[in-house]
């Protein structure tokens, strides 16, 4: 049994003896081709490629596996006195830890106390280890950068893994080579961090990518039209993810499920077909940069002003006075509504209040999306069932750092919950007018 992993030997009889990590083909076998020797472990590391050995019987103490989900543990022999602690895959790590424990046990029954005939470390199937052996073959793999790297970077087919990617992963870039859908292995990649797909032909995305706790995701220049973005719906996905790039997808308009990200610092969307934002971008309080060059945006939600951004790119959108506004409106008073409903004052007192309502299990989600989705008033107010009216004031972006065409101006689409508002709104309008 051989595992590749990092390694440091701590000399308990020496005060201060703790070493940094290094990489470690951990092997478990025969010291000899004797019979009567018994089973030892090597430890071949870049410094000592003859490799150390240690007994196993009754010269281990301790095994320290509390860490074990994270991919740690801790050997403790009795002579030498030393501390080898590990760190690997878990997956890999669990196996190596299940032969050592069937090398002490003397392969024994199951934890449950019987014995299987499909097992194939039972008693009736005698566990057979090779004989340890260092060559210069098996010694050279650490001197390999690929082995127990943490980042991956994939710009040509035949670079393509066949036998799949390694658990340790934490960046993983695929770019340029005409991918056509997402690779299920992917999602294997618990320790994955950064993920860059860009340059592609991915045309959808499964749910289960939100599993994952991603920092950075970059899908720019794929075919993301068809796209459901159900994946953003999922819980690690909005407490991790801080970057997203979905630039040149051929996007008609930004997706809503994005609102979910709430830890999401900086959206790029340029080069798509965009026209307009979902009101509920106001939802999202940690964004910080949002770019939005080379689209065909016309007019802006009046909450994108309760965002305080570092940087706002519209570039190269419609944002021409010279397009035209709605107001001012031919008249100063709404149509005839109906009296809210219970649904809807409820809802107005749980969002005025900040009450906390997107607890998994404390509404249906339904109920959770209509309250993200509500576009508000410029006073503030929740509106449920109200007109939008398009391109019917200025506004003032909240940002540090503003990029705009020349003769551009930020244009706002609103909703009005009562007459006095839409009033307001027709007096600020002849300020556009007059332009």
């Amino acid at each position: 049994m051989k595992l590749i992993c990092e390694t440091c030997t701590i000399n308990r009889a020496v005060t201060g003896g703790k070493r940094a990590f290094q990489k470690t083909i951990l092997a478990i076998g025969k010291g000899s081709e004797r019979k009567g020797d018994e089973t030892k472990i090597m430890l071949i590391t870049t410094a000592n490629k003859t490799g150390t050995k240690y007994s196993v019987l009754k010269n281990i103490s301790k095994l320290f596996t509390r860490f074990l989900e994270e991919g740690k543990a801790t050997i403790s022999f009795i002579a030498p006195e030393h501390d080898v602690q590990i760190k690997s895959d878990k997956v890999q790590l669990t196996a190596f830890l299940k032969v050592l424990k069937l090398v002490l046990t003397g392969g024994g029954p199951s934890v449950e106390g019987t014995q299987s005939a499909t097992n194939p470390f039972s008693p009736s199937a005698p566990l057979r280890l090779p004989c340890l052996t260092v060559g210069k073959k098996k010694a050279s793999i650490l001197d390999s950068p690929s082995v127990l790297s943490t980042k991956c970077t994939i710009t040509n087919r035949k670079d393509y893994p066949t036998k799949g990617f390694s658990r340790l992963l934490v960046s993983l870039q695929i770019s340029d080579v005409k991918l056509s859908r997402f690779d299920s292995q992917i999602l294997l990649l618990q320790k994955l961090r950064i993920l860059n797909l860009s340059n592609n032909c991915i045309r959808s995305l499964p749910r289960a990518l939100g599993q994952l706790r991603l920092c950075e995701l970059d899908l720019s220049s794929n075919c993301l039209t068809g796209c459901t973005w159900d994946w953003l719906q999922e819980p690690n996905i909005q407490s991790s993810l801080q970057s997203l790039n979905i630039s040149d997808n051929g996007l008609h308009f930004l997706p809503t499920n994005v609102i979910y990200a709430g830890a999401l610092v900086a959206l790029t969307a340029n080069s798509n077909h965009i026209r307009k934002l979902p009101f509920a971008i106001w939802t999202m309080n940690r964004l910080r940069v949002l770019s939005l060059a080379k689209n065909q945006i016309d007019g802006l939600p009046e909450t994108l002003e309760r965002i305080r951004l570092e940087r706002l790119d519209l570039s190269e959108n419609n944002l021409s006075v010279d397009g035209g506004t709605t107001g001012p409106y031919p008249s100063t008073s709404m149509q005839q509504r109906q009296p809210s409903t219970l649904f809807e004052l409820t809802a107005r007192t749980v969002i005025d209040r900040k009450l906390p309502y997107a607890t998994p299990g404390l509404m249906p989600f339904t109920v959770v999306d209509i309250l993200r989705r509500v576009p508000l008033c410029g006073c503030g107010v929740p509106c449920f069932d109200s007109r939008v009216y398009h391109r019917t004031k200025l506004i003032n972006g909240r940002c540090s750092c503003l990029v705009l065409n020349a003769n551009h101006l930020l244009i706002a689409d609103s909703v009005f919950c009562s007459d006095k508002c839409l009033r307001k709104a027709n007096e600020r309008s002849l300020h556009i007018r007059g332009f």
